[in-house]
């Protein structure tokens, strides 16, 4: 087991850029199917790690969108009025009906009796009269003498 520690070691540093090793990397590589099949994975793992180790990238024209994303975050959620709306047109509905079965409910107002204390007219030569009748009602005439209104 020391061995092939010791092969891959070798193997490893020459694929890490060490070209004092080289010639005896490329024999191992050569004669060792398993010191070829560990370049291989080397050189999988470092072509994975790079793809990892990039990092996306904001361009210029993407640093608005990416700073309204931040801003949704970090600002509180604007209001929705829904439910007050929704409260404030029941309370009108409420009040309507309320109103409605107050007029409703509301006794008729008494009779209302009034008297004539004085009646006059501009029209000459006629007379105007009025007098009460037994149940409270007024009644007032005009006498006019024939052949004065066309």
């Amino acid at each position: 087991m020391n061995l092939l520690n010791r092969k891959f070691k070798t193997v490893e540093q020459w694929f890490d850029g060490d070209m004092s090793c080289e010639r005896e990397a490329k024999a191992l590589i050569a004669s060792d199917p398993e010191c070829a099949a560990h370049v291989e994975t080397l050189q999988y793992l470092r072509t994975g790690s790079q793809l990892l180790a990039q990092r996306p990238s904001i361009a210029s024209a993407q640093f608005p969108a990416f700073m309204d994303g931040i801003r949704e975050r970090l600002e509180p959620p604007r209001r929705h009025y829904r439910g007050l709306l929704t409260a404030v047109s029941a309370a009108a509905a409420s009040l309507i009906v309320a109103i409605s079965i107050f007029v409703m409910a509301t006794p008729a107002p008494e009779n209302v009796s009034a008297e004539v204390e004085q009646v006059h007219t501009f029209i000459e030569g006629a007379e105007v009269g009025y007098y009460n009748t037994g149940d409270g009602s007024m009644t007032v005439w005009v006498d006019i003498p024939e052949g004065d209104l066309p």
